[in-house]
């Protein structure tokens, strides 16, 4: 199979060998067109000046009268052969003195007996390439012979050889360069791409750390770049899986272990009622653990494989928020955390997936009391405000905050970030999913040291929707007031 530079090199001088044939063909024939006319008029120029002369001087009569005055006058140095004829074809003398001709006439004669000046080409009978030119001679207005300028074509030709020859070598000289040109920028081209192939099968091959040079600002270069890139990606993705496999092991083992080692505890301790109630109590919400870890490695599963689906109907968030808020209440007492609720006054309506958007919500509610926990004056403030036609659920809390290495990266698929809480790193990332699916989008902020502030923005129902229903819900108070 032939390789890309030949193939270049190739197309090259096959592009170079193109030019030459058509330039150097234009070339041939504007010459060729040069040497011709130039002699054709050099020729008439020649003939009709003779032929003036010659009528206004030869004496009167027949072309007999005048022929031997025309043999007089002509020019011996002339380059071109100079016939007379007579009316009727008749050869009556030319500048060598001959009386005979072995000349070819040509249809210039004719044309020239009616008149005319003519030109004609052709050969002789010895098959020389001749031109030829004919004009009539006169006597007081009526022709009475011709005057035939003859000229051989074989020093214009021989002028044409020689330029051929030359654009012929100057034509081979500039495929040798165009060859020698090609074989460089070809080799431009491989070198990088040999790299790039290089690199991808050490990349293949499981190694990640390679790099492919960039050789020219260019598209290759640029592609090199982003090869580059995709090698980072590829390796931050398989160090993040790893950090998460051992991540998930361990949130897996530690549970599993707890629940193990109370259930012996139980076991040896069947008669003491605390300590089956602790140790029951402990498996409870170690296996409420597990099971939160093993949905969020099926979320996380379905969301990849794009098999999740949600059950979109109308929603009065205020519900919702209000239902999530006395979820955490007691959890909030029991911790020390201040949370309050702020909702906007036009109690918007949405639509939306309840149990994936409370599952959002929860989770960013519950990374909040994870990061307030234990803090002086913890506090969580959960809010919903109208913006146009959208709305945003805010939810902020006074934990640590996040540095803006952390922040750029929160919302990453396995990315815990400097932080030691246990979970999986995919809380966040299904949260994002989710939010996308209902057309949304979620914003984090945060200050290493001040908190960190979650707006989840959501479009609104369609406003004769949220009429309608607004319209049903005042008629459902005023029944249940009555």
């Amino acid at each position: 199979m032939p390789s890309i530079g030949r193939k270049l090199t190739y197309s090259y001088v096959l592009i170079s060998l193109i030019t030459v044939l058509v330039l150097e063909s234009l070339f041939g024939m504007a010459i060729y067109q040069y040497y011709v006319s130039g002699m054709s008029q050099t020729l008439v120029n020649h003939a009709e000046a003779s032929a003036t002369m010659y009528d206004k001087y030869a004496p009167a009569g027949t072309i007999e009268d005048k022929a031997a005055y025309i043999y007089e006058n002509m020019k011996v140095d002339e380059n071109a052969l100079v016939e007379v004829y007579g009316p009727n074809r008749q050869f009556i003398i030319d500048n060598t003195g001959n009386k005979s001709s072995h000349v070819t006439l040509g249809k210039d004669y004719e044309e020239a007996l009616l008149g005319d000046t003519a030109i004609w080409r052709g050969r002789t009978k010895t098959n020389e390439s001749i031109m030829s030119v004919s004009v009539p001679l006169k006597d007081r207005d009526q022709v009475v012979g011709a005057l035939r300028y003859v000229s051989s074509m074989a020093p214009a030709h021989s002028v044409m050889r020689s330029n051929a020859v030359m654009a012929l070598i100057l034509g081979l000289t500039i495929l040798l360069v165009a060859a020698l040109l090609g074989y460089i920028m070809s080799h431009r081209i491989l070198v990088p791409i040999k790299d790039l192939i290089r690199v991808t099968q050490e990349v293949t091959a499981g190694n990640l750390t390679v790099k492919a040079k960039r050789y020219y600002h260019d598209e290759i270069g640029h592609l090199a770049n982003v090869f580059n890139k995709m090698t980072d990606e590829i390796q931050r993705s398989n160090q993040a899986k790893t950090d998460f496999i051992s991540s998930i092991s361990h949130e897996l083992r530690t549970p599993l272990t707890s629940i193990k080692g109370w259930a012996e505890t139980i076991d040896d301790n069947i008669k003491d009622d605390e300590t089956v109630q602790l140790g029951i109590d402990i498996i409870d919400r170690e296996t409420n653990r597990l099971i939160h870890l093993v949905n969020d490695l099926l979320d996380f599963s379905k969301l990849q494989s794009h098999r999740i689906e949600l059950n979109i109907d109308t929603l009065w968030l205020d519900d919702l928020l209000k239902g999530i808020y006395h979820q955490f209440a007691a959890k909030a007492n029991q911790e020390n955390v201040i949370m309050r609720l702020h909702l906007d006054s036009q109690e918007p309506i949405i639509l939306a997936d309840e149990d994936r958007l409370r599952q959002v919500l929860i989770n960013i509610i519950d990374n909040s009391f994870k990061f307030v926990k234990g803090r002086p004056n913890a506090e969580i403030i959960i809010q919903s405000h109208m913006l146009d036609d959208q709305v945003v659920i805010t939810i902020e809390d006074n934990g640590p905050g996040m540095s803006s290495e952390e922040l750029v990266r929160v919302k990453e698929k396995f990315y815990k970030g400097s932080t030691k809480q246990s979970g999986t790193g995919l809380g966040l990332s299904i949260a994002n999913e989710i939010v996308e699916l209902h057309k949304g989008t979620l914003y984090i902020d945060s200050i290493r040291g001040i908190g960190t502030k979650v707006s989840v923005v959501l479009p609104i129902a369609d406003r004769d929707l949220e009429d309608s229903m607004m319209t049903d819900t005042a008629s459902k108070r005023k029944s249940t007031d009555a």
